[in-house]
């Protein structure tokens, strides 16, 4: 079996466990958690550019070839025949990666949601969770340097420059307009699941599968599951039960809603 792999990106907090763990009750599906797999390219690319024993011996033939089989490597032991990544697939470079490296033909799902309901997310765990990452963050400040409310401060967390926030935002306009990308609304996501999954199979242009949106449970696959103990919130955890949206009644300060109101 010759397993085709396809690449899960997006937004924070837009629905990405969600649409994993639906994706998986197909047999032949294995969508991954987070994946560090981005992290391996990048490390065997600093070895290129700045490793000095490289740089004395060059064995670059040896070195692509190791790039050339990493998904095949990794998944060795997965039985699935599709295999959908979860990463940071549509920055720059990781997309370079899969330009030079993805043995078959690239395919990038990407979760959209609007930029302030994903804030709203992560604060509604803040004030659920003292001990979550975000709010050890801001009790690190100084307090004598702050000079902003409370919510402004995490804000600044949440949206720092090269974090996962900011990442997401920069990709989306790197990548949307690409003929290799589906984008894919979280609205319609947990509005409209079964229309949703169908676009995406699609895309993939695999064989269908009848799937269950009543969720019943956490997502795993291959016996692996997420440990957000050192979070200190649970990040991955999903609602079971029937699908459906999280309002929250957040005031976000105007100044932040006008900054991303024009992104998607």
């Amino acid at each position: 079996m010759q397993q085709q792999y396809y690449f899960l990106t997006g937004f924070p907090r837009s629905g990405n466990t969600l649409l994993s763990t639906i994706l998986n009750q197909n047999p032949t599906i294995a969508t991954t958690g987070h994946s560090f797999i981005p992290d391996i390219f990048l490390q065997l690319e600093t070895i290129k550019n700045y490793n000095v024993t490289y740089k004395n011996f060059k064995t670059t033939d040896n070195l692509n070839e190791i790039q050339k089989n990493i998904f095949k490597n990794f998944f060795n032991n997965w039985k699935q025949k599709n295999i959908i990544i979860r990463s940071e697939w549509s920055t720059p470079f990781n997309y370079s990666m899969l330009e030079k490296y993805c043995p078959n033909e690239i395919k990038i799902i990407f979760l959209m949601r609007d930029p302030i309901e994903v804030i709203k997310s992560f604060l509604n765990l803040c004030n659920k969770y003292p001990d979550f990452y975000i709010n050890k963050t801001y009790n690190s400040i100084d307090p004598t340097t702050i000079y902003k409310s409370e919510i402004e401060e995490k804000i600044e967390i949440i949206t720092k420059k090269n974090e996962y926030f900011d990442i997401a935002c920069m990709s989306y306009k790197f990548i949307k307009n690409k003929k290799n990308v589906l984008v894919v609304d979280y609205n319609n996501l947990v509005k409209k699941p079964n229309d949703t999954i169908k676009k995406i199979y699609n895309f993939l242009k695999i064989p269908k599968f009848t799937h269950d949106y009543k969720i019943k449970n956490q997502f795993s696959i291959n016996n692996i599951s997420y440990d957000d103990s050192f979070i200190k919130a649970p990040l991955h955890i999903i609602r079971k039960g029937n699908i459906n949206k999280m309002n929250y009644s957040i005031k976000i300060p105007n100044y932040i809603v006008n900054k991303y109101k024009n992104l998607i």
